[in-house]
């Protein structure tokens, strides 16, 4: 075997399992420098490993033979010969397998041991006979890469497989805009990366021994070439389905209240759904139709519930899709359909298997959902305004669910209600649209009350009297004389309890919802004129401070709303999230009520805010782009929305556009820039010749540099030492650091004067006898240069950490602002690379080279432009940088900013341009 074979021996499962599991075994070893053997990625044939399986891998040197000799703690006797490992077994031919690597690795203390990379396992496995092939699971892309290459015995067949999606792009740089002919297309590709991939003879051989290795060979096929072009064709898929999916996420929007209670879903499953949920939320990190599918079933197990013996229970179909139904609704993903579009159509390895396989299965349910939540057979909560607040989903309040559907159910068949005149019978009328028992319930409630406050202080002086006191029972408030009793006494009683139950326009419940907002909430316009005529107040705010006009919009009832406005509703209220009517109208995809929203404010003397942000920074344009709402979107370019705004995730509507309709319409009201919306695949091809040479020429400019702005430590002990400094400046301490380093930070304040100091003290601040007694020797001395193992100096970290302090101190005490690490990146790089903008202007004042080149022919300006930092390149700007600087792939900064469509940055770069070509 080939040892440059490359691994990942900490991505090995093997490996990770033997550190994480067994973590005193794996101890044991390091301590007793024992070595470990771990078989490749691939070699096993199975993930699921007992001590016996570490055991059999863990050698042991022979005394007299330490270098040839060994013994694994099996008690199997183990040599090793040009690279050859042979296990003595007690039956049989004895066991060999190449060393494919040896790799050292170092604890945190600096404790050396050996771990080797295996071609196949120390310990037979009944699956393995011969040249039989164990039947391997694959679950991911990274299980497909090791397939290919493992069965292959080298990456050949991956690199045609890349080089054939390379051809592919390049002949097609404008994808199809129709499913039908992209998957033709691609399918075509597929059975050509097929066939190029069963040329191997190996591949070959295996496929026809064994039909489970044929369908391996298709899946990692499949996979490989997705996980190439998940980029270039899944915009597209998602432009195809944005109709279907921008009518989806209205649908999901409005079910956004809906709680599980409402779909019958079991309690005993509550618990897990949580967990599910996360799940399901990762699905778009997956490029491959593979991993999708087993996210999704991840996701499904999780809600998977065990009887008292820990034995599992499997779902009944029943159980299961409602659970489904309340993720996808549940998981705040914009574009279920183009998910489901990409998995139902472009799965190529699986057509022959019919439906009947598990795949089939799980996408045909997860199509199933989609259409049941399309078909608008959800209807949400029957009383959304209690799902605002309420979050425990107890029995109790499920039968006081039921109790108030039941109530509504009967008024809305009812002329006459016998019920009792409370709150929450009046939102029962509301709901109902009873308008005339409505008005007659309040205007009654009003007047008595009016009544009652008009009266009051003649009740005030009666409080005074102590027979009335003495014989009102303030508890019941029904000590009356008789049930007929008219005195003063007995209508003080009657009155009190009048104030307290009898609602009005005014009264709110426990979530701080008034008549008003119930009435908006249910879109019961002829209410809602009706509430306003008895004089509710217009900008109530609930517990949430969401006034009536919120419900409104977000509820898309456009009457309501427009009865609202023209009554004096501010326009521009935010509740507890910032959120204005406009943003929840937007985000549920009510055009209608933002067209009313928008109009209104035209035609009136109320100006409205376009571009106005919530608590997350997100502009109404930043929603309708992630939910795909073309028309909207639309409707707020035209009327001065910004799609270059960043929201506190530092993300512009571009950003979120997940369809290149979208992306279209954002780009009207920029059209220069739509040149770089659309990246075509060219960029994406490899450095030509020139390029290659230009960075080639760098490093080795780099490299001829001279090594005296840093130092490699040459001891363990000055290793040890440049760590700790590194891990205190992680850490965000810097008089730790300082300490360690042998800086005298207090000293700082007088920058001429800082000066060295011992170190072996107490801690950092002692200042006992002895360690005063210590301060007046010599210590070890500690070089600021000095680097670890990456080339990074105390300076990198601090200038990487945003540690401006730090930075001022080291450069005072002799750091060199040029020191490179092995990446040819300067403090200065780093620096722009995180955003530190204190730390940038230290280190140019103090004449870092500002157009200083790493490895690959960027600057500074170049990584803040790559990271889309605004305040970088804003400092870098405005020390006269040289912007024309090409990196290694022949891009400018500009370039880049351009490619990643930071708007912002644009400007500023091409503003900087404009300036600076006048003055010449």
């Amino acid at each position: 075997m080939d040892d440059n074979y490359d691994e990942n021996l900490s991505e090995n499962p093997f490996f990770v399992e033997l550190t994480n599991e067994f973590a005193s075994l794996y101890q044991h070893c390091i301590s007793e420098s024992w070595i470990i053997c771990v078989p490749r990625v691939g070699s096993l044939t199975t993930r699921v490993f007992t001590v016996e399986d570490f055991c059999a891998h863990i050698l042991v040197p022979n005394e007299e033979l330490p270098e040839t000799h060994y013994s694994t703690l099996t008690e199997k006797q183990v040599t090793v010969v040009n690279k050859v490992i042979t296990v003595e077994l007690t039956k049989g031919l004895p066991l060999q397998s190449h060393i494919l690597f040896e790799e050292t690795f170092y604890t945190d203390d600096l404790i050396k041991y050996k771990v080797w990379c295996i071609e196949i396992p120390l310990e037979p496995t009944p699956i393995r006979s011969g040249n039989a092939i164990s039947k391997e699971y694959l679950a991911s892309i990274n299980d497909c890469i090791d397939f290919l290459w493992t069965q292959s015995a080298g990456r050949q067949v991956l690199d045609l497989i890349e080089q054939s999606v390379k051809i592919f792009k390049k002949k097609n740089n404008t994808l199809p805009t129709a499913i039908a002919p992209l998957r033709d297309a691609v399918s075509e590709l597929y059975t050509q990366c097929l066939q190029i991939t069963l040329q191997n003879r190996r591949l070959r051989e295996k496929s026809k021994a064994c039909k489970q290795i044929l369908e391996n060979i298709k899946l990692a096929v499949e996979c490989y070439m997705q996980h190439l072009l998940y980029d270039t064709i899944f915009k597209p898929i998602c432009t195809c389905a944005s109709y279907e999916d921008s009518h989806l996420n209205k649908a999901i929007r409005n079910l956004s209240d809906i709680q599980l209670r409402d779909l019958d879903i079991k309690k005993d499953l509550y618990h897990a759904v949580p967990k599910a949920k996360q799940l399901l939320s990762e699905i778009n990190n997956y490029n491959t139709v593979l991993e999708k599918v087993v996210c999704i079933k991840k996701a499904l197990n999780t809600i998977n519930k065990y009887d008292n013996k820990d034995n599992l229970i499997i779902l009944t179909a029943d159980d299961m899709l409602p659970i489904f139904v309340f993720l996808i609704i549940k998981s705040n993903l914009p574009n279920w359909y183009s998910q489901l579009t990409y998995m139902k159509e472009f799965r190529f390895s699986g057509v022959s298997k019919g439906d009947g396989d598990e795949c089939a299965f799980l996408i045909t349910t997860l199509e199933a959902v989609i259409q049941h939540i399309q078909s608008g057979a959800l209807v949400g909560p029957p009383n959304p305004e209690s799902y605002y607040y309420e979050s425990d989903l107890t029995e109790d309040n499920l039968q006081e669910a039921k109790r108030k559907n039941s109530i509504a159910e009967s008024l809305s068949t009812s002329e006459s209600n016998v019920g009792e005149e409370t709150l929450e019978h009046v939102f029962d009328l509301i709901r109902a649209s009873h308008i005339d028992q409505l008005r007659t319930i309040l205007e009654r409630n009003q007047k008595n009350i009016t009544l009652i406050q008009e009266n009051s202080e003649m009740f005030d002086l009666l409080l005074d009297n102590d027979n009335f006191i003495d014989n009102y029972d303030s508890e019941t408030g029904t000590d009356l004389c008789h049930p007929l009793c008219n005195c003063v006494k007995c209508h003080r009683t009657i009155s009190r309890n009048l104030l307290k139950t009898s609602p009005t326009v005014m009264s709110r419940d426990g979530h701080g919802l008034t008549p008003l907002h119930t009435a908006c909430i249910h879109g019961k316009a002829s209410v809602v004129e009706l509430l306003l005529e008895m004089g509710a107040e217009i900008d109530a705010t609930d517990l949430n401070e969401n006034t009536p006009l919120h419900h409104a919009a977000s509820k898309g009832h456009q009457n309501a709303l427009l009865l609202l406005l023209h009554s004096g509703a501010n326009i521009s209220c935010k509740n507890i999230d910032k959120n204005t009517p406009l943003h929840l109208s937007v985000n549920n995809g009510h055009i209608s009520c933002v067209k009313a929203l928008i109009y209104f404010s035209e035609s009136s003397k109320h100006q409205l805010n376009v571009n106005c942000r919530n608590e997350n920074g997100d502009t109404p344009l930043h929603l309708a782009s992630k939910w795909g709402y073309e028309g909207i979107s639309k409707l707020l370019i035209e009327n001065g929305a910004e799609p270059s705004f960043q929201n506190k995730k530092l993300k512009t509507a571009f950003d979120y556009a997940h369809n290149l309709r979208i992306l279209q319409v954002l780009k009207s009201c920029t059209p220069s820039l739509y040149e770089y919306i659309h990246i075509s695949s060219s960029e994406f091809k490899e450095l030509n010749c020139k390029s290659d040479r230009f960075v080639k020429a760098k490093l080795q400019a780099i490299r001829n540099k001279e090594l005296n702005n840093c130092n490699i430590p040459k001891s363990l002990e000055n290793l040890k030492q440049v760590e700790r400094v590194l891990k205190a400046i992680t850490y965000g301490d810097v008089k730790l650091a300082c300490f360690y380093m042998n800086i005298n930070y207090s000293a700082y304040a007088h920058k001429n004067n800082v000066s060295k100091m011992s170190p072996r003290v107490c801690h950092p601040l002692c200042e006992c006898q002895l360690c005063k007694r210590k301060s007046d020797t010599c210590s070890l001395e500690f070089d600021v240069n000095s680097c670890d193992t990456n080339g990074h100096t105390a300076l990198h970290f601090a200038a990487q950490y945003g540690l401006d302090v730090l930075c001022d101190i080291l450069i005072l005490n002799k750091a060199n602002i040029e020191c490179i690490n092995k990446n040819g990146e300067t403090p200065l790089h780093m620096a722009a690379t995180k955003n530190q903008i204190k730390v940038l202007r230290v280190l140019i004042e103090y004449g870092a080279n500002i157009n200083a080149v790493d490895v690959v022919g960027n600057t500074a300006l170049h990584n803040a432009s790559q990271m889309g930092n605004i305040g970088a390149v804003k400092i870098i700007l405005s020390y006269n940088p040289n912007i024309s600087i090409l990196n290694g792939s022949e891009k400018s900064a500009l370039d880049i900013a351009k490619s990643k469509v930071y708007l912002t940055i644009i400007d500023l770069m091409e503003k900087y341009i404009d300036k600076n070509s006048i003055n010449d």
